[in-house]
């Protein structure tokens, strides 16, 4: 599917400009709207603070300065979308849940890593990043630490052969196809007969992706801590792959590959769930 329709996640945090960047670079390359939804509730707040009170009024102060900040950032949107089509919302509540119900309507939403050192200093209100668990569209999750520039030249497909890694591999054909190199990554269990890579790898041929096939045996340890091994000795840019999660107690958690690689990425993630 074409991506026409970019969802674009703003807020009142310090990587609210790398996302815009992205946006206005992808909006450009396929000639895409951007649907802006600021978010003025804050995402985290200081562990310092204690007690509902004072976390009542702490969120509350955050989001009036939030909102105070909207007219600031909307300029800085309107400056850098200025040749690209695109709307500007701002709402309150839960970003997670304001991102899913947009993301009916788009092709491609933008988030960004939460920062695994703010785990220390800093209570997570909201985590923007799980959506991809709850999004019909793919969701492309920026590192926190900074994007390399121009990323997608060559981008790693994580093939599994499960409905989520389906997904994934069909909602980046965009993306694949407009990469200099593509490699189809699969790490299969010891004793793995077979060649995992040969259907995506035709799949991607019919639709003019020329791709080599990496193939690895999982000798034990974290799969997630294997893919961005492979992505970083392969020296790509860009990793695709399936969101995974399981239900418990009507939650849904993220499963341990992609727990791993949302805690630890150095290079942008296309997820579908």
């Amino acid at each position: 599917m074409p991506i026409k329709t970019i969802l674009l996640h703003m807020s009142n945090d310090e990587r609210h400009g790398a996302r815009l960047d992205v946006a206005v670079s992808l909006a450009k390359r396929f000639d895409a709207y951007v649907d802006v939804l600021y978010v003025a509730t804050p995402v985290h707040m200081p562990a310092a603070v204690t007690g509902r009170g004072a976390s009542y009024a702490y969120i509350a102060e955050a989001t009036a300065i939030a909102h105070e900040k909207a007219e600031a950032i909307e300029h800085e949107v309107r400056q850098a979308l200025k040749d690209c089509s695109y709307s500007w919302t701002v709402a309150e509540g839960d970003h997670e849940e304001l991102l899913a119900a947009r993301a009916t309507y788009s092709d491609l939403a933008i988030i960004t890593q939460s920062h695994p050192a703010h785990a220390e200093d800093r209570v997570l209100l909201h985590v923007p990043d799980r959506l991809p668990l709850d999004a019909p569209c793919p969701a492309l999750v920026l590192p926190y630490d900074g994007v390399p520039a121009g990323f997608g030249r060559h981008v790693v497909l994580a093939w599994k052969k499960t409905r989520e890694a389906g997904r994934a591999l069909r909602d980046s054909l965009p993306f694949l196809q407009a990469a200099e190199k593509v490699t189809v990554l699969t790490i299969d269990p010891p004793g793995h007969k077979g060649d995992s890579g040969h259907d995506p790898m035709i799949f991607l041929e019919r639709h003019g992706v020329r791709s080599q096939h990496q193939a690895d045996i999982l000798r034990g340890g974290d799969i997630g801590e294997t893919i961005l091994d492979r992505v970083g000795d392969l020296g790509a840019d860009m990793l695709v792959m399936g969101a995974y999660g399981h239900s418990r107690l009507r939650e849904m958690v993220l499963g341990g590959a992609t727990r791993t690689v949302l805690q630890n990425m150095k290079v942008p993630v296309l997820m579908s769930h």
